[in-house]
């Protein structure tokens, strides 16, 4: 269990496994965590542009059905963009957008499903489509770092 704690706000992983489900070439990564905060600001931040965490330097942000996602870094070293399209968005409860980083052609999907929780909100994510082991692997780690920011920035909040 990874347990984050910062500002008084703790973020518990309760069920949290990398799982390679192979159909064709495709890596699937299921996680699952428990925050303390209510639903509304929860689902509020995650679909805001102004919820940037690093090594993000901003996001651009239209939560409806066809609208877009945008993620950006910039640093004197790097320029890195994530664009995507909402392709289900249910106020507090759920949304599934793509995402394609730098137009590496590597278009996968992000299911993430917000239901309160004893302790606060649960978030379940389901990343799919990865081609290739290493961004699979990449990804898994990167929802560890950005779910640790994610309660850090909303600890002000609660």
């Amino acid at each position: 269990m990874l347990v984050y704690s910062d500002s008084g706000a703790e973020l518990r992983v309760y069920s949290l496994r990398l799982e390679h489900r192979k159909q064709g070439r495709n890596l699937d990564i299921e996680k699952t965590y428990d925050i303390p905060f209510p639903i509304e600001i929860v689902y509020a931040a995650w679909v805001s542009s102004d919820t940037v965490i690093a090594p993000a330097t901003a996001m651009d942000i239209d939560p409806v059905v066809g609208g877009h996602y945008r993620l950006i870094m910039e640093s004197p070293d790097y320029t890195g963009r994530n664009e995507g399209v909402f392709l289900a968005v249910t106020p507090n409860e759920h949304v599934r957008y793509t995402w394609e980083w730098n137009r590496d052609d590597e278009i996968s999907e992000i299911d993430v499903t917000f239901s309160s929780t004893e302790n606060g909100t649960g978030i379940k994510i389901l990343h799919t489509g990865f081609q290739k082991q290493e961004s699979a692997d990449m990804h898994s780690s990167g929802w560890d770092s950005y779910m640790e920011g994610f309660a850090a920035f909303l600890a002000p909040t609660s």
